[in-house]
C-alpha cells in the first residue's frame, strides 16, 4: 500500500517536472523561435498584401421532380431516411443526384465561355473566355507555379520542329488544346453544386474576382441547367406536340378547301334543280363535314398535347435567387497574417521540442543499415 501511494504522488510531480523541462527547452532558443515566427509572419504580410479578393455568388432552387405517388407514405419515410424514391422507381432517367454530373461536363463547361461578362465598376464588358485570359489579375503565386512548366515548354519547342500550330479561340469540347483544357478545369473548380439527398435542393455557387462577374456566371449556371433538364424531360410530348400540330394545320387546310369546293359549286348551280347536282352537292357536303370533324378532333388532340407539355414542364423554385455578393468570400488579410505567424511559431517550437529526437532516429536508422 505504501509504495502504490508513493507512486501516485510521484506521477503529477513527474508530469510537471516534465512540462517545466520542455518549457524551459522552448524559452532557451526563444531566439531561433522568434527568428522563425518573424519570418512566416513577414511571409504571410507578403501574402496578405498580394492576395486578390474573390466573391462567391450563390443561388438554391428547389426543382419539381415526379416522384412515384404510389409510394405514398413508405415514399416519405424513404425520403426521411435518406433514400431518393424518385431516383429508385420514378419516370426520370435524369434525377437532381445527377445535376452534378452534367454541370461539370466538358461541353456544359465548354459552353460558359461564350457568356457575356461586365464586371462591377463597368471597366469589363466582355466574354468570360476574353476575361480569364486576358483580363483578369493573377497571383505572383500562381507566376511562380507556372514557371517549370513554361520552362519544359521551352526545352520541348527547341527540340521540336518549327511548324506554327493553329490555336483556335472557340472551343470544340472533343479537341482542345493544352490551354484551353487547363482554363476548363479552372473553371470547373470555381463552379460547386451540392444537391441535399432528402429535398433534392440545389445549391450553385461560383466564385470570381469581380462580385458581378460570379453573380452573372452562377445565374447562367442555374438557368442552363434548368434549360437542359426542361429539354430533356419535355422532348417526347414537344414531338409528340409538333406531330399534331402538323396534323391539325394540314387538316384546318383540308378543310378549308372543301369549304371553298363545296361554296363554289352551289353557287355556280344555285338554280339547278337536277338529280346529279343534288347528288354531287350531298357528297361535296359530306366531304366537308367530314373534313370539319378530323379538323376539330386534331385541335382538341393539339390542345390537350399544349397542356401536357406544360405538365411535363419542371418548376424550379428559387429559394434563394442570385445576388450580387457584398463581403469577399475569400480569407482577410489579417486573418492570412494571423495564420502565417501561428504556423511560424507552432514550426519552431515543434523544431526545437523535436529535434534531438529526429536525430536519434536517423542515427538509428542509417546504423541499422
Amino acid at each position: 500500500m505504501d509504495n502504490l501511494e508513493k507512486q501516485r504522488v510521484n506521477q503529477p510531480l513527474e508530469t510537471e517536472i516534465d512540462l517545466m523541462e520542455l518549457i524551459g527547452k522552448v524559452l532557451s532558443q526563444w531566439k531561433f523561435v522568434l527568428k522563425v515566427t518573424f519570418c512566416f509572419m513577414v511571409l504571410g504580410l507578403v501574402m496578405a498584401i498580394t492576395t486578390i479578393k474573390e466573391y462567391t455568388a450563390l443561388v438554391v432552387v428547389a426543382p419539381e421532380t415526379s416522384k412515384s405517388s404510389k409510394m405514398g407514405g413508405l415514399g416519405s419515410l424513404a425520403s426521411m431516411a435518406g433514400f431518393d424514391v424518385g431516383a429508385l422507381g420514378g419516370e426520370e432517367a435524369i434525377y437532381p443526384m445527377l445535376y452534378p454530373e452534367i454541370v461539370q461536363s466538358l461541353p456544359f463547361l465548354s459552353s460558359l465561355f461564350d457568356v457575356n461578362v461586365k464586371s462591377l465598376d463597368g471597366a469589363i464588358d466582355t466574354t468570360y473566355f476574353h476575361y480569364v485570359s486576358k483580363l483578369k489579375k493573377q497571383n505572383w503565386v500562381g507566376y511562380v507555379k507556372n514557371v517549370p512548366s513554361k520552362v519544359l515548354k521551352g526545352v520541348k519547342s527547341l527540340f521540336s520542329s518549327d511548324e506554327k500550330k493553329i490555336v483556335s479561340a472557340e472551343f470544340n469540347p472533343y479537341n482542345l488544346t493544352e490551354t484551353q483544357m487547363s482554363m476548363v478545369q479552372g473553371l470547373s473548380d470555381r463552379i460547386s453544386i451540392i444537391v441535399d439527398k432528402k429535398t433534392d435542393v440545389i445549391t450553385v455557387t461560383f466564385t470570381e474576382q469581380d462580385p458581378l462577374i460570379a453573380a452573372i456566371m452562377v445565374d447562367t449556371i442555374m438557368c442552363r441547367l434548368q434549360n437542359q433538364i426542361t429539354a430533356y424531360r419535355t422532348k417526347k410530348v414537344v414531338d409528340d406536340c409538333a406531330h399534331i400540330k402538323k396534323l391539325y394545320l394540314q387538316s384546318k387546310d383540308e378543310y378549308e378547301k372543301s369549304q371553298e369546293t363545296y361554296a363554289s359549286y352551289v353557287d355556280r348551280n344555285r338554280n339547278v334543280t337536277q338529280e346529279r347536282f343534288l347528288i354531287e352537292k350531298e357528297r361535296l357536303e359530306a366531304d366537308k363535314n367530314l373534313k370539319n370533324t378530323l379538323y376539330t378532333q386534331w385541335a382538341q388532340q393539339l390542345m390537350l398535347s399544349q397542356a401536357r407539355v406544360q405538365e411535363y414542364t419542371p418548376v424550379f423554385v428559387a429559394l434563394k435567387p442570385v445576388a450580387i455578393p457584398a463581403l469577399p468570400s475569400s480569407m482577410s488579410r489579417s486573418m492570412v497574417l494571423l495564420l502565417y505567424t501561428f504556423i511560424g511559431g507552432v514550426l519552431a517550437v515543434a523544431y526545437v521540442l523535436f529535434k534531438d529526437y529526429a536525430v536519434e532516429i536517423l542515427k538509428q536508422l542509417f546504423h541499422k543499415e
